[in-house]
């Protein structure tokens, strides 16, 4: 699984998908856009590598008062379990 971050585009978002193309797929069907099409043209995407993509995964759900019982083992199965859909988005829309 590859990471995306889409921090160019009008909400932030950290997308697993198995290719760049997908990512954008996944962006437009989760996040927002009008189609695949529409979203490539707001701007490019980073990869990222699966670290950068988990530290700022662990960072961001750790904390949540509803994951304090849960074990780092938890946390690194639920963050490798996604595939091909968001695994963070902008609390903007959460």
């Amino acid at each position: 699984m590859k990471y995306f971050e889409f921090d160019k585009h009008e909400y932030w978002a950290l997308v697993a998908a198995e290719t760049k193309g997908r990512a954008y797929t996944v962006y437009a069907e989760e996040v927002g856009g009008e189609g695949t099409q529409s979203v490539i043209s707001e701007g490019d995407i980073t990869e990222v590598t699966k670290q950068i993509a988990f530290a700022k995964f662990i960072n961001t759900v750790a904390c949540l008062e509803e994951n304090k019982d849960r074990s780092l083992h938890g946390f690194v199965h639920e963050f490798l379990g996604h595939e091909n859909t968001t695994i963070l988005i902008t609390s903007e829309l959460a």
